[in-house]
């Protein structure tokens, strides 16, 4: 990951990223340089929360005067011409995933991926026309897209910039929901429910014989099976 790696999950707490259990640790980075001419967090000012229930058209209206914004800048020495990409990381220990995104950037297209896995595109609507730190007129367009399965984690890759150098970002929409982990004793034991005897003998019955690495995990199971039976009685 390039400048602007996963940074700045403090300065997201402090504008207000909050969840329903407190505090959500939220950290935000990219693969361009991040310039703030108007913020001393960097991206993760641009963070916002949408509420369960909110819908994201009002949390992607146009920036209010004097609301945060970043400008992304390709780096001078990339020769390869690094795609511009967002980060979004919830605490990996926390309770928190994310499960819908959104961005009101100069950037018209969006794609989502979770891991290597493209996850859809999103195609911008535009919201209005400001002017940049150069004033320069630039038209920003509203992406958001509902994730198929919660994660904690996602990388956004920007689209349609054409041969631009720089990108405007005004705010990036985050909804979370909150996650339980099973305990141990929640998970079922391993084959408690497998009735390995008739497993044994539909193989046999077949003409076929386990190999020997499937032999010694099937009397494994057997012994588990046993130790739960006779503590279940205990």
């Amino acid at each position: 990951m390039a400048s602007g790696s996963l940074a700045g999950a403090a300065a997201a707490t402090e504008n207000g990223i909050c969840s329903a259990n407190g505090p959500l640790r939220l950290a935000a980075g990219c693969s361009w340089e991040c310039v703030s001419p108007s913020s001393r967090g960097g991206l993760a000012d641009t963070l916002r929360l949408l509420p369960e229930g909110a819908s994201e058209g009002e949390a992607l209206a146009p920036p209010e005067y004097g609301e945060n914004s970043v400008v992304l800048e390709r780096c001078l020495n990339d020769e390869e011409e690094t795609p511009c990409l967002l980060y979004l990381q919830c605490d990996p220990h926390g309770s928190e995933e994310i499960v819908c995104v959104g961005i009101l950037s100069e950037a018209r297209n969006m794609e989502v991926y979770v891991g290597e896995e493209y996850c859809g595109t999103s195609r911008g609507q535009t919201v209005c026309t400001i002017q940049n730190d150069r004033n320069d007129k630039v038209t920003l367009y509203k992406k958001y897209l509902k994730l198929e399965y919660s994660t904690t984690s996602c990388r956004i890759k920007l689209l349609s910039i054409g041969e631009r150098q720089r990108v405007l970002i005004t705010k990036i929409v985050v909804q979370v929901k909150s996650v339980s982990a099973k305990s141990p004793s929640d998970l079922p034991s391993l084959g408690s429910s497998v009735d390995l005897d008739r497993v044994q003998t539909m193989v046999e019955s077949m003409g076929s014989k386990l190999s020997p690495g499937a032999q010694q995990l099937m009397n494994m199971v057997r012994l588990q099976q046993k130790a739960s039976y006779h503590t279940s009685f205990m």
